[in-house]
């Protein structure tokens, strides 16, 4: 970790105690407490980036398969498939 800069931020106060009762049965700070929900705030939307890139992704891939199959028209690439193993 880098060096630490104080910053400031405005809370609610009902939020304010909230988060100071929460991080005293933890045996954190507030600090603390605020360094871990920016952590796993940063990386749930991360996550959330790298799911939409795969179901854009798989939404992509369906849409393509699709048009080939709209292409092909009536062929059966599977029965092809069998007539060649028949063959030999």
């Amino acid at each position: 970790m880098g060096k630490a800069v104080k910053i400031n931020i405005t809370l609610p106060e009902e939020e304010l105690r909230e988060a100071d009762a929460f991080v005293q049965k933890q045996g954190n700070t507030r600090s603390g407490l605020i360094q871990q929900a920016l952590r796993f705030f940063i990386e749930q939307k991360e996550k959330e980036k790298r799911e939409k890139e795969k179901r854009d992704g798989l939404i992509k891939a369906a849409s393509e398969i699709r048009q080939l199959k709209e292409k092909s028209g009536k062929w059966d690439g599977v029965a092809e498939i069998r007539k060649w193993r028949e063959v030999k």
